[in-house]
């Protein structure tokens, strides 16, 4: 079998374990509308509810805002409503290296996922009430992007952590087609759903044993691709994770929040 064939054959294997996902493209476009889907820039927010803060009293900043009424139907995904990511504008992106991921998800601190069920034009806080963005930005965007949708299949990638027990049943796969692998991409991309990409490695692999996580949202890098700049650090990827019960129901009250880079 010849190399092509051979990576022919382990790209087939893998198409029996695809996840539906909608990718999520960035472009140098002002959103429609202050609810509308985007990366960066001042949320949509109602008037009654607390504006998310640190624990030291800092505001959190919108990392990103996803109107599901906007998204390709996604399996287990809610079909409507609101859904948040916000973190801290620090040099490690609200990240916490001190506690235990249990304890993060507990009680976030640096970030926080925020789901409206319901959009009231008229109930939101004027942007002047809204913190102002920071003088200085250390989040890794710094500007406000619309963002385009695509449903898709997403493969197996060889980073994320469920990626060794399928590889288990492909005879073909060795190092050598997974360095393949890696070369074209697979995980990679800013999306909802699917499979996850890390430049590290999967930390669901080793942290809360026994838990079931999905990944919810992942914003990658994009260094300054049709006017677009997203940085995690040195070319690196955010992702979120929740449990699918909790997705199912609509609770994103514990997400895992992770992100590495190069």
């Amino acid at each position: 079998m010849t190399p092509h064939d051979e990576m022919s054959a382990v790209l087939a294997a893998l198409g029996q374990h695809t996840r539906p996902t909608v990718t999520i493209t960035p472009v140098k476009e002002a959103p429609e509308a202050p609810w509308s889907s985007k990366f960066g820039g001042q949320p949509w927010w109602p008037r009654d509810l607390a504006y998310p803060h640190s624990a030291s009293g800092d505001p959190l900043y919108l990392l990103a805002q996803i109107n599901l009424a906007e998204v390709p139907a996604l399996p287990g995904f809610p079909g409507g409503g609101l859904l948040q990511f916000f973190i801290a504008n620090d040099e490690v992106y609200g990240f916490d290296f001190e506690r235990s991921q249990a304890e993060k998800m507990a009680a976030p601190d640096g970030y926080r996922v925020v789901y409206h069920p319901q959009i009231v034009a008229d109930a939101a806080l004027p942007v002047d009430e809204l913190p102002p963005l920071p003088m200085e930005n250390l989040l890794p965007l710094s500007e406000e992007y619309a963002v385009r949708f695509r449903a898709a299949d997403d493969l197996p990638a060889p980073s994320d952590h469920g990626f060794e027990a399928i590889a288990r049943s492909i005879d073909a796969i060795d190092e050598t087609v997974i360095d393949s692998l890696y070369d074209m991409g697979l995980g990679t991309g800013s999306k909802l759903g699917g499979y996850a990409y890390f430049t590290q490695e999967d930390p669901r692999g080793y942290e809360c044993p026994g838990e079931e996580w999905v990944l919810l949202f992942q914003m990658d890098t994009s260094d300054e691709e049709d006017g677009v700049w997203i940085m995690w650090g040195d070319c690196g990827v955010g992702n979120f994770f929740i449990e699918p019960a909790r997705l199912a129901a609509g609770d994103f009250s514990r997400v895992w929040y992770n992100w590495d880079c190069c």
